[in-house]
């Protein structure tokens, strides 16, 4: 399906420039509408008809649902494309780790505060684990239902529950009715019960089967009947792995070229990889096995392992993969301070690329050495690619000097530029009058060279 223009949407509004929604101008409001920044129901003069229309042409053809319900709501869906280069993917996978009642309380207390308390900061963003898949292993009614009273009154993220049981889901939604959890699963024996239950309390459904032909009929009879908050489960198979990403290529693939029936997310679910005899290595292949679907459009994983090791690198390459890759990674270029730097710390430059910036500040505080870090503007790109480009020039060091009025901060002249900047010494001695030191072009062995150099210059180097 093509995707509309800002000027095709702009026909399709009002045109009046009143200013009753966030924007200024109708065109302004197309342009937020393209990038999802505002909904249809934004604009104040669209009612039935015309805003049923745009609500139409900007559903893109995997739909977005939404689960949960306000701060703690997450969407997942929502994609345009096969390849995120194409433009980019909108709604980063959720991941939620599985817990069931088949655990102990204090086990379940301790998995509900991984989820809630693990975070990781990586380039300046902080990741997170977004809830937790609530299976009922048992199939007893009464044990899971005091599962799920534990979850309610320890927990506050959005959860999945996870029974065949029609019965046992409909006393365990009467509980969590108010946190609209995610109802797992409809299958071709439960369908029936199951859709009247994500209708009575307006949850989400996700669909299972293994064959894309039982998932097709049973979408098509729920999209007909009005209800489009729909996830599809093809199933997970560890030891076919080649046919389970075959499938969610052709999932994609046929949302993409407008087939309804597989117009929504679609998840998986690794956690039967813990029934595997897999040994000691069972979480890193749970991780790769999560890797390979992240890769190929997966919207939500239930997943059992919990090492930090194996958690962080999926969330590492969730990261990546919803990257904008129209736009570089970057910091505000400014002079930073790392540690407790004074007159006689250290200036060190480097460009405002996100990856390189961190890069850099992280292994000086890692040698416990306090310096002021300019950070130039090369429009996000990395050291050697701007002096290539043509942003990182002598000319540009001494405005950035100027304009951060590095002069007050140090009794010094001294500035230490990246070893690939070294090319350029003279010409930046010449435009800042400082002296030039032309550091490692490995950032790792920064500690060693100012310790050397710094000192070596007649000047002490501040440790934290």
């Amino acid at each position: 399906m093509a995707r509309l223009s800002a000027l095709q949407l702009y026909k399709l509004l009002p045109k009046t420039n009143c200013g009753e929604c966030t924007e200024k101008t109708c065109m302004a409001f197309a342009m937020k509408l393209m990038e999802r920044g505002v909904k249809a129901e934004h604009c104040m003069q669209l009612k039935g008809d015309k805003l049923k229309k745009l609500r139409e042409v900007i559903t893109p053809p995997v739909r977005e649902v939404v689960i949960g319900k306000d701060e703690q709501a997450i969407t997942i869906g929502g994609e345009e494309v096969i390849y995120r280069h194409d433009l980019k993917f909108f709604n980063p996978a959720a991941m939620v780790l599985d817990i069931s009642d088949t655990m102990d309380e204090k086990t379940i207390k301790s998995r509900l505060d991984f989820v809630r308390n693990y975070k990781y900061e990586r380039v300046g963003k902080i990741l997170r684990l977004d809830g937790i898949c609530l299976r009922c292993a048992t199939n007893d009614k009464e044990k899971f239902l005091k599962t799920v009273k534990t979850v309610c009154q320890n927990f506050d993220k959005f959860i999945m529950l996870c029974t065949l049981n029609p019965e046992i889901m409909d006393a365990a939604l009467e509980i969590t009715k108010d946190r609209r959890p995610l109802i797992y699963a409809a299958t071709n024996e439960n369908f029936k019960e199951m859709s009247e239950l994500a209708g009575k309390y307006n949850c989400p459904l996700a669909i299972h089967s293994e064959n894309l032909d039982e998932i097709g009929s049973m979408t098509k009879t729920l999209s007909n009947a009005g209800f489009t908050d729909i996830v599809i489960d093809p199933g997970f198979d560890f030891e076919n792995l080649s046919s389970v990403i075959n499938k969610l290529e052709i999932l994609r693939k046929a949302a993409l070229k407008d087939i309804k029936e597989f117009s929504f997310p679609v998840m998986v679910s690794t956690v039967g990889l813990k029934n595997l005899n897999l040994g000691e290595n069972a979480a890193v292949f749970e991780a790769l096995s999560i890797s390979l679907c992240l890769n190929r459009f997966v919207s939500l994983i239930a997943f059992h392992f919990n090492e930090i090791y194996s958690v962080m690198e999926t969330l590492t390459l969730r990261m990546n993969v919803y990257a904008d890759p129209r736009v570089n990674p970057t910091t505000e270029p400014k002079i930073y301070t790392v540690g407790t730097p004074d007159e006689n710390s250290p200036v060190l430059i480097t460009s405002n690329f996100a990856l390189t910036y961190f890069a850099v500040a992280g292994d000086v505080e890692s040698a416990k050495i306090s310096c002021w870090l300019l950070v130039m503007d090369t429009e996000g790109l990395a050291v050697l690619v701007a002096l290539a480009g043509g942003k990182l020039t002598a000319d540009k060091i001494k405005e950035a000097m100027d304009n951060s009025k590095v002069e007050n901060l140090v009794k010094h002249r001294k500035l230490v530029v990246p070893g690939y900047v070294g090319r350029i010494k003279g010409a930046i001695e010449d435009a800042t009058k400082w002296e030039i030191l032309v550091g490692p072009q490995d950032s790792g062995g920064l500690g060693d060279f100012l310790r050397k150099n710094w000192t070596g210059g007649g000047l002490e180097v501040k440790t934290k």
